[in-house]
């Protein structure tokens, strides 16, 4: 339909234009008088709705605060905490709570405190970082009322939280304070609660059910000082159209809702303040946009008729179109596809210009990510990170502090024997993916697997810690699993064996193959433990133990002889 510059747009090119223009006049008029009206209404009701939220708010926040309060007197009532507390036993009072909230599923904190407000332990932190302002904010009023409710600022997150006195005969001996944090989660069950966006403000966002990058506010300062909106005025600008508030809210509403600008969409804002000591600031928002979609399909019906007229015009347009762009749709729907984790997607482009050239390219790319997929289920994640790094201390070897985990099936050799080799395999491919799936929960790397041992590697300051609740994990769910076999089955025990230390951490092999992976006395060491430990137990090395004493039950047992070391190495086993 183009021509040359020279002689200007064809005579249907024209056609179009003009046709075109007469019925985007149209279309705006309609759109104009519809958007008039849908306005008008928009406001009232929006206005209203945020009133609504922020009663409910008030309401899920008031009963959020109700459960804390209860679950802290709960806590503090238990006999067996009272008698950790009396006795200062920090492990077992850390133990308590651990389990206290796996067994019950929150809530997200726990903190124990001594009668002089100091802590005796707490969940969100191995150390024992005191609560600020303890004794004005806290302790105090939980003598004089029994509880006191506020918001908790710790040193990574904010909570609601609630305290309450742990007392026997009118004896207070301590204090339990319990916590819901408030964060993108919280802002989420708001939400849930008030049907409108939520934005949490305190020194910094503290929550959001909107991305963080597109908000005007970076703290409850930034909404004070520029909120970035219009208040105090009896209308808002929003898209075309001039909201009025409705005389029965303008008392009430236009000295507090804000029309704010957040990405591409504006939003009403009302401020909500909890009822409570040092609550942030939460902004319950509705989208002006979306309040108007109802009507914008109102208007999408009133483009129907003109839409049809043009449809005339444009077909033979339209048809060429469709047979240039139809293979680049499915070529993006390819990429997703691919984006999405399916690599045996194909295209079915059957053209010989550059696009059937560009469909065979990207069948080629598909196959060969489909081969590299496969390939990483034989290596280590940190083999992967070895290769994408490229580095020279991934040939050479570095030295690093890890945490060994070795974890082997007892009786193994006899259970095989009297089994066919596919029904061996598949025994192993299932404890296998139990283990693993544990391992990775617990931000372990699994090593390799050696017959029907696993190697598995831990790293960071919480290795040891993590590698012992891994273990435990695993002992569970291999009793839960022993349990639902049949008479003639033949239950699956391990024994595990946990130390920590340095290894050398590097590309071990020849010139064409190569495993990654950790060597050392304690690699060695932790093979031995296991190789010790019966069925259903955990033996941890000194060095583990070391680490983990203050929050672990162990016992210790005789010192063993074991191959490769002189002298006897002291053994530990982890009290269930």
């Amino acid at each position: 339909m183009w021509t040359s510059r020279r002689q200007g747009l064809s005579l249907a090119w024209k056609f179009l234009l003009c046709f075109s223009a007469v019925l985007v006049t149209l279309i705006f008029a309609m759109l104009v008088y519809v958007n008039f009206l849908a306005d008008r209404f928009v406001v009232g009701r929006t206005t209203e709705d945020l009133l609504q939220g922020q009663a409910q708010i008030n309401s899920a926040v008031k009963c959020q605060l109700s459960a804390l309060s209860l679950t802290a007197r709960v806590v503090g009532s238990f006999h067996r905490l009272r008698e950790a507390m009396d006795k200062t036993d920090l492990p077992s009072v850390r133990n308590f709570l651990f389990t206290y909230q796996q067994e019950n599923r929150g809530p997200d904190l726990l903190i124990v405190l001594d009668g002089d407000g100091r802590v005796l332990a707490r969940t969100d932190s191995l150390q024992r970082d005191p609560v600020r302002d303890v004794k004005s904010h806290w302790t105090a009023p939980a003598l004089s009322s029994g509880t006191a409710q506020r918001t908790l600022y710790t040193r990574d997150a904010v909570y609601n939280a609630a305290i309450a006195r742990s007392e026997t005969e009118g004896h207070v001996f301590g204090f339990v304070l319990a916590g819901s944090r408030m964060d993108n989660t919280f802002a989420r069950e708001l939400r849930s609660v008030s049907d409108d966006e939520i934005v949490i403000l305190g020194d910094r966002v503290i929550g959001s059910t909107i991305p963080g990058s597109v908000l005007p506010w970076h703290s409850r300062a930034d909404w004070h000082a520029k909120p970035n909106g219009s208040r105090g005025g009896d209308a808002v600008r929003i898209g075309t159209g001039r909201y009025l508030f409705p005389p029965a809210l303008q008392k009430d509403l236009r000295n507090s809702v804000s029309a704010v600008r957040i990405g591409a969409e504006t939003y009403f804002v009302l401020p909500t303040t909890l009822a409570y000591a040092g609550a942030p600031l939460i902004l319950c928002l509705q989208s002006a946009d979306k309040a108007l979609a109802p009507y914008q399909r109102i208007q999408i019906g009133l483009l129907v008729l003109g839409i049809l007229a043009a449809v005339i015009g444009v077909a033979g347009s339209a048809l060429f179109a469709r047979r240039l762009t139809a293979p680049i749709v499915e070529l993006v729907k390819a990429t997703r596809e691919v984006a999405g984790g399916n690599f045996d997607f194909r295209l079915k482009v059957q053209r010989r210009d550059e696009i059937g050239v560009l469909a065979q390219s990207f069948n080629s790319m598909t196959h060969g990510l489909r081969e590299r997929a496969d390939m990483q289920k034989f290596v280590s994640q940190s083999t992967l990170q070895m290769i994408q790094s490229a580095g020279n201390k991934a040939l050479t070897g570095e030295r690093k502090v890890l945490t060994i985990f070795f974890s082997d099936i007892r009786g193994f050799t006899s259970l095989s024997e009297h089994r066919d080799p596919e029904q061996v395999v598949k025994i192993l491919n299932r404890v296998f993916t139990v283990q693993a799936r544990r391992v990775k929960q617990f931000s372990g790397d699994i090593d390799k697997f050696v017959g029907d041992a696993i190697v598995a590697l831990f790293a960071g300051e919480d290795a040891p810690i993590n590698a012992i609740r891994c273990a435990s994990e695993i002992h569970k769910e291999m009793q839960e699993y022993n349990a639902q076999l049949l008479s003639n089955e033949p239950p699956i025990e391990l024994g595990i064996g946990i130390s920590t230390g340095e290894v050398i951490l590097g590309s071990i092999g020849s010139e064409d193959r190569r495993d990654f992976t950790a060597i050392g006395s304690h690699v060695n060491l932790c093979a031995r433990l296991c190789g010790l430990a019966r069925p259903g137990e955990i033996l941890l090395a000194e060095s583990t133990h070391r680490e983990v004493r203050n929050v672990v039950t162990a016992e210790r047992l005789p010192a063993r002889r074991v191959k490769g070391f002189s002298d006897p190495v002291a053994v530990y086993k982890v009290e269930s």
